[in-house]
């Protein structure tokens, strides 16, 4: 298949876009969101099931980014492998995984196996084989079926828009054909200034990194404990962004609390952590998109 080498739809400039428009380029693919706001009504609509897709659905993640890169291949799309080869790694899909996508002897599991072809079908015929079928329902309830038709779908239809509009990709970004390259994994940054001790004062202000394969962000988290529970906000000062904890619970240094993203799409946090004086360290997990480290110091 054939791609634009050149931007056929530049991107809207950003002093033009509406701010929910911005918030939602901020959190990724923001050359994409920048075209698509040249169509306001038709951004809305596709963010709709996008958003769906990754953040609500029953496939699980790793599965639904393999099959998102098996469609880039099929549709030799750049910018759909190039922006969702951090998002498999992030939901749990290894490098030697990702590179297999591209190999006709490789070998996956059952489940695997019957997505993957269903998206090569699909990408090819628009027609899932009897087959491929049975080997679906062998594997997935008929609503988790229903999802994979969708998600190939939306994503062979992506990959035509991205395609045609020549949406460039990043240097940075891996490249459809090249092999991935395992990627490190970043352990806790703490601050020598700030030493880990045995106090566990968990209430006040944090400063934390969240690490993720795509590129790390900067977050504010305050935190209040009550008889054992957890009260707080955390804040992505890039976004604007102020999501409130709904929930905790404490056990000494010990900590978990869930919070629930509406704006500028919606998905659940869950944030494991443990506190060490002025250090704080642990994982979150993002409905739809994985589990990744995250470690901060105290702020006030």
């Amino acid at each position: 298949m054939s791609h634009a080498t050149h931007p056929r739809i530049s991107p809207l400039p950003w002093e033009e876009m509406a701010p929910e428009e911005q918030k939602l380029a901020k959190l990724g693919a923001d050359e994409v969101i920048r075209v698509l706001a040249r169509n306001p009504s038709l951004l809305k609509a596709s963010s709709g099931l996008g958003e769906h897709l990754l953040a609500q659905g029953k496939l699980h993640p790793r599965v639904r980014e393999l099959a998102i890169l098996r469609v880039a291949l099929r549709c030799e799309a750049p910018y759909e492998w190039a922006n969702h080869v951090p998002a498999a790694l992030g939901a749990g899909a290894t490098a030697d995984e990702i590179n297999a996508l591209s190999d006709p002897a490789a070998v996956w599991s059952p489940e695997d196996d019957a997505v993957l072809r269903a998206a090569d079908e699909l990408s090819a015929a628009a027609f899932v084989s009897d087959e491929t079928w049975t080997a679906l329902a062998a594997a997935f309830d008929q609503a988790t079926i229903l999802e994979v038709l969708f998600l190939v779908g939306y994503y062979r239809m992506m990959a035509g828009f991205l395609n045609s509009t020549g949406v460039a990709v990043r240097a940075d970004q891996p490249v459809l054909g090249e092999r991935v390259v395992p990627a490190g994994v970043a352990g806790p940054v703490v601050a020598d200034a700030l030493p880990l001790s045995g106090e566990a004062r968990i209430d006040g202000t944090w400063h934390i990194t969240f690490t993720h394969p795509a590129g790390s962000k900067e977050l504010v988290l305050s935190l209040e404990t009550v008889a054992g529970g957890v009260t707080g906000s955390i804040v992505d000062t890039q976004l604007g962004v102020t999501v409130p904890i709904v929930s905790g619970s404490v056990d000494g240094h010990h900590l978990e609390f869930t919070a629930v993203v509406t704006d500028p799409a919606r998905f659940d946090i869950g944030v494991v952590g443990t506190v060490g004086g002025n250090v704080f360290t642990g994982s979150v997990t993002i409905s739809g998109g994985g589990t990744f480290p995250f470690s901060g110091v105290r702020a006030g």
